[in-house]
């Protein structure tokens, strides 16, 4: 069966115990974390000044006017949506860093109804405008905060319009309080954009010291240091889910003489096309990796030793079927393998993986003793017979 997974997909950082991945881990977590906290911060403060807009709307102007209870009614109900964007993502943080732009479009509407409302107080009610811009940069970047410094600027302008007649005084506090709505959150927006720059670059750099530390540049897959950390933790996997694990240990039987007499290319040619026969066989959750110089090891989960010659014996097929050829000459070369396939907990019960792999090992051995009978594969047994 084709593999369903590339190698990257297969990687599990926290079982990498010998990497050094917490700061990666912590920054991409506190960065998450820290957007969902500001969203929620958001909601709680324009909560809070929708209950004071209540409070002014019925209390300090209870007069019967139309515009005031629009204006009231206008600032529950954004916020009343920006609860519900909250309220529908509250376990999703990728929902809820989505709803981010309908939330600072609602709350400048609802800082301008609160603002409009307040018209003619003391105070300098343009401050609230603050929340939204502050919270646009940080959410949404360079491109988000100037958006949403414009639309704060040309709301305010809108309110003052409608409130007081323009004059020279009025139109230059209008414009410097528009061209701080426009440049504070572009400027904390640009801060923010080369901070997530920073933190992108640092996350490609250490996906790319992963790869690099968990595979084998000459097949693709994963190297024997890798394979060995995840044995552990799949054998106690398999032995919670009462399943079976085998390890298939194949040997490339004339890799060295090849490497010697035709060359390093020729071999390194031989060992990618082996990698790739061995990796079309396997399903998403086997582990393939070049265990060794002249070796290759899988970890076959959920299989006993006869679904893993299975197995071994389509691995063999397509490597007898493949066209190796001399990179030197370009003419015809001969390739065989011995394999070897050892069980837990049939043929072990070490949880290590330390007995698996060498008794692996030991059934590759038998296989090489046989002097060509024919018989390429093997399973350990206590007699060696198998």
């Amino acid at each position: 069966m084709a593999a369903e997974a590339p190698v990257q997909d297969l990687i599990d950082l926290n079982k990498l115990e010998w990497l050094d991945l917490s700061d990666l881990v912590r920054m991409d977590m506190d960065w998450r974390h820290t957007l969902v906290l500001v969203a929620r911060l958001h909601f709680g403060i324009s909560l809070v000044l929708a209950v004071g807009t209540l409070i002014v709307g019925l209390v300090l102007r209870p007069e019967s006017d139309t515009s005031i209870a629009i204006l009231v009614a206008g600032v529950l109900l954004t916020v009343g949506a920006m609860g519900y964007l909250l309220w529908s993502a509250r376990k999703d943080e990728e929902r809820l860093i989505k709803n981010l732009w309908p939330l600072v479009g609602l709350s400048i509407l609802s800082v301008s109804f609160t603002v409009f409302l307040l018209r003619g107080l003391q105070g300098d009610f343009f401050l609230l405008y603050l929340l939204p811009l502050v919270s646009a940069a940080g959410y949404l970047g360079f491109t988000g905060g100037l958006g949403a410094g414009l639309a704060s600027a040309l709301a305010y302008s809108t309110i003052v319009a409608l409130s007081v007649e323009l004059s020279g005084p009025v139109l230059t506090a209008l414009l410097l309080r528009a061209v701080i709505f426009i440049l504070v959150p572009a400027l904390f927006g640009l801060i923010t954009e080369k901070h997530l720059s920073l933190l992108d670059a640092l996350r490609a750099s250490h996906t790319q010291a992963i790869y690099l530390a968990v595979t084998d540049s000459k097949t693709g897959l994963f190297n024997q240091r890798y394979v060995t950390t995840r044995l552990r933790s799949e054998i106690a996997r398999a032995e919670r889910a009462k399943l079976p694990l085998s390890f298939l240990l194949i040997d490339v039987n004339n890799l060295s003489r090849i490497n010697r007499e035709l060359g390093f290319a020729t071999g390194d040619a031989v060992l990618d096309s082996l990698g790739k026969i061995v990796e079309k066989q396997l399903r998403a959750t086997d582990i393939p990796s070049r265990w060794g110089p002249d070796e290759f090891g899988i970890l076959l989960y959920n299989s006993d030793a006869t679904g893993a010659e299975i197995v071994a014996r389509r691995v063999a097929s397509d490597i007898a079927a493949e066209n190796f050829i001399n990179a030197a000459t370009g003419e015809p070369l001969q390739v065989s393998v011995s394999q070897g396939i050892a069980t837990f907990p049939s043929h072990t019960v070490d949880r290590t993986g330390q007995e698996l792999t060498a008794r692996a090992l030991e059934a590759v051995r038998v296989v090489k003793a046989r002097n060509g009978t024919g018989e390429s594969i093997a399973i350990y047994s206590n007699g060696q017979n198998s």
